[in-house]
Order: C-alpha cells, then structure tokens, then sequence
C-alpha cells in the first residue's frame, strides 16, 4: 500500500497541544488590543463627561476603568510573546515531523525520486519550510478573526441592533466575500510562484555550470538572453501578485471604511434619543478600528494557501512511482535482478570535462576513483547515479541508458552531505526498510565497525541520534547512514568518500565488509587516497585516478 499523501488540514494533527496553546495565546493577545482599545476610549470619553458635572466628577470610579486598561496592556505585551514562543515552538516541532515523514516516505518507495542532488535537496527543504506557513499564515487568522468577529457582533447588539446591522454591512464583506471571491486569484499566483523562482535558479545555476563550453561554442550570449527572459517573467509574476494581494486589501479597507461610516450615521438618532452613551458609541468605534488588525492578515493568507498547496503537491508527487518514457528511458530491472554490467562510453562530465571516460564494470567488480579535491570526483558519481546529466558520451546499465528515475531501486547512493533525523537508531535505520528486523539491523551495525558501540549504549537500538545527529561523531554518523543503505541491498552502490573520519583499522574492517556485500554487485568508491584493507580484492579492483 503506497504510504498516504499529505493533506494541508492535517499538518497540526501531529502537535495538536502546541497549536491549540499558540492559538489561544494568539487570540487572548487580540482580544487584549481590542479591549484596551474599547476600554480605553469608553474611559477617555467618560472621563471628559463626567468632568463637565461638578458632581459627576465626584462619584465617577475611575480605579476599575484604569485598571482594566492596565490588564489588557500587560495582557496584550505577555500574551504576544508568550504566542511567538508557543508558535516557534509548533513550528519547530512540524518542521520535525515532515521532515522525518517526507524522508520516510520516499526511502520507503524504492521507486521514488529521491535524490542527493544539490538540486532536489534545495527544492526538497523549501517545500518542507513552505508547509510551515500553513497553520501560521492561514488556520490562525482565520481562526481569530472568525471568533473575534463573533465578539465583537455580540458587543454591538448589547448596544444596539441597529449599531450591528450598520457593522455588519462593513464587517461580513470585509472579512468573508471579498477575501473568498478574489483570494482565489491570489492564491493561484502564489502557486506559480515557487515553479517560476525555482525555473529561474536552476537554469541560471545550470548555465553557471556550463559556462566554459557554452563560450567555447559560442551559447553563451544566447544563455544570457533566455535567463533574462526568465527573469522578465519571474518579475511580472511577482508585479502582478502583489497588485492582485494589493487590490483585495484596497477592497478591504473600503468594506470597513463603510460600515465605520454607516455606524456614524446609525449611532446620531441612536445618542439623541438616549438608547446609546457616547462612551459607549466610542467604545464600539475604536474597537472596529482595532479589527482592522484582525483582518489585515487574511490578505496574505491566500498567498501562503497557495504556496503551501504548490510545495504539497510537489512533495505528493515526489513519493510517487513516475513514468521513466517522460524521459524516453525505459524502466529497468526491479531490485530483485541485480545489475551485471554498468558501461561508460566516452562520459564527460561537470567539473572534468578535460577527460573522457570509457570503462566496463562487471558484477563483482569494484572501481576506486582517487584524486584531489575539485577534480571532478563527486561529479562523476553524481552522474553515475543519474542526478547530473554528462556534458558527453553515456552511461548504460545492463545496455540501457538510465537516469535516477527509470534505475530507481538499483542504484545505492551514499553523498557526502547525508541526512539523519531526530529519531532513534533503529527509526533512522529503517527509513531505508520499514519492515527490517532487529537482527537484520543489527548486522548492518556489524558490517560497519558500530555493533560494539551499539550495544555498550543503554537504550541500544533505540539510542537517539539528537537534532542532525549531534549525539554521535561524524564517523558515527557516516556509517549510520551507510548501514542504511546497505539494508537496501542494491545491486550498484556509489559511495562517496564513505571513510571520511575514520581510523585505519575501522576503516579497513568497514571496506572489507562493504567489498563482501558487493560480491554479486558492482561497488564504485570515491576516496582522496586509497584505503586500507583493499589488498585482499585486488583481483577484482579498477582504478580511475583524477
């Protein structure tokens, strides 16, 4: 059974304590500004008409007003505050929980599109940081300002039902039609607008890439002419956004600027009649005044709506099994048929395009590829496992050119910049396989040099790693997540400098272990020399030195 898609309404599921007290901190803070408003005004105004009576100035209690106007000062600073810690605080702890989900989800899938491209991972951590805006800049002004809304109609009937008829013909259009006719608009705008800023990136970071041959064969001025059109589009996108959010806040303020109005003419009969104090009436201006700070944040709201639905979508679609013939590839074998032959012919890629490379791989067969650092090394294997397409030339697997989709499930690729999660040992471990075993991890743990230091910890395989695994060294670190990888069992594993941290003895325990599980595979390594314990497989050994 495919792993669930994420659905916006269910984001504050998972810490529904945390949201409920930011929302109600955010609220009592609101209300707070509303009553020191109101309160503030009824007080000023009965202050000034009571001193115009010699002995209205006597009786009139001006301990009570003032200290309400105190409460609500002290409630609003305390009240903001302690809503901006609760709502890090929830955030944090979302930001935590898709994060583990998301990444979850597509090791789970082993023919999803995750990668450890720059790219993919960039794209992957902005729609996860998008999500965020959802409870923030949508449920909670909502929220507020549908229950705050109900406060105030009700204080205005206390005072008169006509006063309520007059602010509802400001309030209802202002805080629901106008935003749910033309926020639509905004929030299909925003939507764009992630696809169009992250287009323009990678074309530009792409074309960074290819600059010395693009000069050579003269593509360069034609580079810089498609960028600027994409630029030009971007800037338009981002104009017409910010009118389209600017004109439904115009509305908006029109809306309320009427029913203010329509209040002023309600409430003259109203005062010289006696149904209604002037206090009282200021009392219930100031206070509608003070909704507009309620209110405002419904415009951005659909921005954010629509930013959130366009990350959703794309992080939906990431988990999902994708058509390799989009790409004119067919797929390749699943993981129970292990790769036999992996071909390169006359590959250039990023960062060594001085160097062709024509080479065959047999199962069994390790290739060691040393050189300095910024020789090309990482670009080669990020090639190899189909994130980076070559400047030249092909890879073929079995006879078939593949890229990380169509050869998802074959290829096992351990980056320098790996992720490991605020969970346990055994959680990260079974990201790769949720269905693993105990003992299975804890042979995974034996292959690299951790079983011993596994077991000497109390929780043991529920040891937890800590915020970006702080809690271990990075030698640690690297070989959890290599021994997450080798769970997987895939028939083509690329590692990239999977020794980095390690002493000679780990190391060369570790490499023999990792050469033993490849037997019937085809192991490529990246080293900046050549590790230790490599002597035993030297029949089976390639070199490619940078």
């Amino acid at each position: 059974m495919p792993p669930p898609d994420i659905r916006l309404r269910q984001l504050l599921a998972s810490r529904k304590g945390a949201w409920s007290l930011s929302l109600l901190l955010g609220w009592i803070t609101l209300i707070a500004v509303l009553g020191l408003l109101a309160v503030s005004g009824w007080f000023i105004t009965a202050s000034a008409a009571a001193g115009l009576l010699v002995a209205g100035a006597y009786s009139f209690d001006f301990f009570r007003p003032a200290a309400l106007i105190r409460l609500a000062a002290m409630t609003r600073t305390a009240g903001r505050y302690a809503e901006r810690l609760s709502s890090h605080h929830a955030v944090l702890a979302l930001l935590q929980d898709l994060r583990c989900r998301v990444f979850g989800r597509l090791a789970a899938n082993p023919v999803s599109t995750l990668q450890s491209s720059a790219r993919q991972q960039h794209r992957l951590v902005a729609d996860i940081d998008l999500l965020d805006r959802f409870p923030l800049s949508v449920v909670a002004p909502w929220f507020w300002a549908s229950s705050i809304l109900v406060l105030l109609l009700a204080f205005y009937f206390w005072l008169s039902p006509q006063l309520l008829y007059a602010a509802l013909a400001g309030l209802v259009p202002g805080w629901l039609l106008l935003p749910l006719l033309t926020g639509q608009q905004v929030a299909r705008l925003a939507r764009l607008d992630a696809d169009k800023a992250e287009e323009r990136r990678v074309f530009l970071l792409h074309s960074l890439q290819l600059r010395v041959p693009l000069v050579i064969w003269q593509q360069w001025q034609g580079r810089q002419q498609k960028f600027a059109a994409l630029d030009a589009d971007y800037l338009q996108h981002q104009a017409a956004q910010s009118i389209a959010s600017s004109r439904l806040l115009l509305w908006q303020h029109w809306a309320l600027a009427l029913g203010f109005l329509l209040m002023l003419w309600v409430a003259g009969p109203l005062l010289i009649s006696g149904q209604l104090q002037l206090p009282w009436l200021v009392a219930a201006l100031l206070a509608y005044l003070g909704f507009y700070e309620v209110v405002a944040p419904l415009t951005a709201s659909f921005i954010a709506l629509g930013l959130s639905q366009a990350a959703r979508d794309r992080l939906n679609q990431l988990g999902r099994t994708q058509a390799p013939e989009s790409a004119g590839l067919s797929p390749l074998a699943q993981t129970e048929q292990w790769t036999t032959q992996l071909s390169l012919q006359q590959l250039e890629v990023t960062h060594a395009s001085e160097r062709r490379f024509d080479l065959e791989l047999q199962a069994g067969d390790i290739l060691l590829v040393t050189g300095p650092s910024g020789s090309g090394k990482s670009s080669l294997l990020e090639t190899l496992a189909g994130h980076l397409p070559p400047l030249q030339g092909r890879c073929l697997l079995d006879g078939q050119a593949y890229d990380s989709n169509s050869a998802a499930g074959l290829i096992g690729y351990l980056p320098q910049q790996f992720d490991l999660f605020n969970l346990s040992l055994a959680q990260n471990l079974r990201l790769g396989v949720p269905a693993a075993s105990d003992a299975e991890l804890w042979q995974v743990l034996e292959q690299v040099a951790l079983a011993d230091w596994a077991r000497a910890q109390p929780l043991q395989l529920d040891t937890p790693l800590g915020e970006h695994a702080l809690a271990v060294s990075g030698g640690q670190a690297r070989r959890i997540a290599l021994a997450r990888l080798l769970l997987r069992r895939q028939p083509l594993l690329l590692l990239d400098e999977p020794f980095a941290g390690l002493d000679a003895d780990s190391a060369s325990r570790v490499l023999h272990s990792i050469c033993q599980h490849q037997q019937d595979g085809i192991l490529v390594l990246v080293s900046h020399d050549v590790p230790p314990g490599l002597d035993p497989f030297q029949d089976r050994v390639q070199r490619l030195c940078f």
